[in-house]
C-alpha cells in the first residue's frame, strides 16, 4: 500500500519541483521533506495546515495524501502556475527577498511593476 510520503513525492515530482522548493514553500529542509517521501518520517501536524494549503492549489486534497482517498488530481508539470510558488532557484530568491520587505515596500513594488 501506498504511503503519505510516495503520494507526496508523486505530487511533487508532477509539479516539476526540487524537494528544496517544496520545502521552502512549506518553511521545512530539504531533508525533512526526503524523511517525509522515504517514510523515514511523517509531518509534524503544524506542517500539515501548509502541506494542505499548498495541495488544495493544485486539486489534492489532504485526505488523499494521508489515506489515499479523495480527490488525487496531480496534473502534469508545469500545469498552471501558482501566485506564491516558487519554480526555480531565482524565483526562490525574488520570494525570499519580498517576504523579508516590509508591507509598504512590497505595495510600492507591485505598484511599481504594474500589477
Amino acid at each position: 500500500m501506498e504511503h503519505f510520503g510516495a503520494r507526496f513525492k508523486r505530487f511533487r515530482d508532477a509539479r516539476g519541483w526540487s524537494q528544496e522548493q517544496i520545502g521552502f514553500e512549506l518553511n521545512v529542509s530539504k531533508a525533512t521533506v526526503s524523511k517525509w517521501e522515504s517514510g523515514r518520517a511523517q509531518p509534524r501536524l503544524e506542517n500539515l495546515a501548509e502541506i494542505r494549503r499548498l495541495v488544495a492549489e493544485h486539486g489534492m486534497t489532504l485526505d488523499y495524501l494521508i489515506d489515499g482517498v479523495g480527490s488525487a488530481r496531480v496534473g502534469e508539470p508545469g500545469d498552471t502556475y501558482q501566485a506564491g510558488v516558487a519554480r526555480n532557484a531565482e524565483e526562490v530568491a525574488l520570494l525570499t527577498r519580498f517576504r523579508a520587505l516590509k508591507p509598504a515596500r512590497r505595495k510600492g513594488l507591485i505598484a511599481f511593476l504594474g500589477n
